[in-house]
């Protein structure tokens, strides 16, 4: 086919997976529809396209997700979540610090629009700071989306990790500057500039005891970290050897361990926690961004946009920031933007790949994700702070900016 002709194919597929969730198309049915087309109109051998269906990966991922989303349900209704929120209250040194901490802490937990949930426990004291709708929204918005850049329950980060073709260990671990920028830059843009007049020190000193209290209520989280990431001492040639745990077996382990706790208090719990986790809306959307990277390998979209992009001299990181980037602020969605641009960015990355060009395309679109009117989180936040989507949206382009300027610089040095 034509290259322009078949780029063209696929912008309109990334098109599809955009504009349907505006009609109230259930993002996951939009990302389907979009492969769906790719391998109509581009053409594929469905026998692969059913035998990559039917490989382990393929459903290892999905299950990693199911799993991520049940250590959740199930430290909620353990009630651990409440004691992290509490011990997080009892040990920050001022109001402002509880505020964008509690933020934070409900950020580790993966939830759609949970900045609304965290914007509930963060009110009594944004009241007491006094501080404006917008002034509220835009801490609880900001400090709630610190770690999607690299924390392991997200899907987003389980997805991209398997388009890209490394572990999820590897990808957390070169990620995590992303979060570390977003601190600098929240910090600096947008939690001094408000504090400098509405903060409030503690007249009581931090209750140290809670450190206990904050250890024991997010242990799970703790547990999951340390098998993926640090790893278990595991007997070789002799000798021992620190062994990194697969994330899908840290989950699964500690799904287990919490279950058994759980239904000592409530099976009436357990069973909501497994329905929670098994809701399709979480799980499609996952196997629908799976199915997108098939639809692109299968039809070689991937060496079209390639073509494309080369036949008219555009500069490699001009093509792995700008499609992330609109596609992330066209849906407001992390998994929308990683299905739909991502595999085409595979020729850009590299083999071995390069973790500064991935950095750069998940910073571009989660850019574009953080400022899109769209955004679940920031619309459920902004309605119960009362605020202005656009006021809130233009207070963190400064954060945004930041980050994305020092990500750029990284991948060029």
């Amino acid at each position: 086919m034509n290259i322009n002709l078949a780029f063209l194919m696929i912008i309109l597929a990334i098109a599809i997976i955009i504009v349907l969730p505006k009609f109230k198309v259930n993002i996951a049915i939009s990302i389907m529809i979009g492969a769906l087309f790719l391998l109509f109109v581009l053409g594929a051998d469905w026998g692969n396209v059913i035998r990559d269906l039917m490989q382990w990966d393929f459903w290892r991922i999905i299950i990693i997700v199911f799993l991520s989303l049940l250590i959740v349900a199930l430290m909620e209704k353990i009630g651990y979540l409440n004691k992290m929120v509490a011990a997080v209250k009892a040990l920050a040194p001022s109001l402002g610090s509880s505020f964008i901490s509690i933020s934070a802490f409900i950020g580790l937990l993966p939830m759609p629009g949970g900045a609304y949930v965290s914007a509930k426990l963060v009110d009594p004291i944004g009241k007491e700071m006094n501080l404006t709708g917008h002034e509220a929204t835009t801490l609880n918005y900001w400090f709630r989306h610190l770690w999607e850049y690299a924390w392991p329950l997200y899907t987003g980060v389980i997805v991209a990790s398997a388009i890209f073709e490394v572990s999820i260990s590897d990808f957390v671990i070169h990620m995590s500057f992303l979060p570390l920028l977003a601190i600098i830059g929240g910090l600096i843009f947008i939690y001094y500039p408000i504090m400098k007049k509405k903060n409030i020190k503690r007249k009581n000193p931090a209750e140290i005891k809670k450190i206990w209290d904050l250890l024991y209520a997010s242990w799970p989280i703790i547990a999951v970290m340390l098998l993926t990431l640090g790893g278990i001492p595991w007997p070789s040639n002799g000798g021992i050897k620190i062994m990194r745990v697969d994330l899908f077996y840290s989950l699964l382990a500690i799904d287990i361990i919490l279950i058994g706790i759980l239904l000592k208090k409530s099976k009436k719990d357990v069973k909501y926690s497994l329905k929670f986790a098994l809701k399709p809306t979480f799980l499609g959307v996952t196997f629908a961004a799976l199915f997108m990277k098939i639809a692109v390998l299968e039809t070689n979209s991937m060496f079209y946009t390639y073509s494309f992009f080369e036949m008219y001299g555009i500069p490699p990181f001009v093509v792995i920031m700008i499609l992330p980037y609109l596609a992330g602020l066209m849906t407001g969605v992390t998994v929308a933007y990683v299905a739909a641009t991502f595999p085409l960015l595979l020729p850009y990355i590299g083999s071995p790949p390069s973790f500064a060009a991935i950095a750069l395309a998940y910073a571009s679109g989660y850019a574009g994700h953080l400022t899109s009117p769209v955004h679940l989180c920031l619309v459920l936040s902004a309605q119960h702070f009362k605020a202005d989507i656009y006021k809130v949206i233009r207070r963190i382009i400064p954060s945004v900016v930041f980050v994305l300027t020092i990500t750029l610089l990284i991948y060029f040095l």
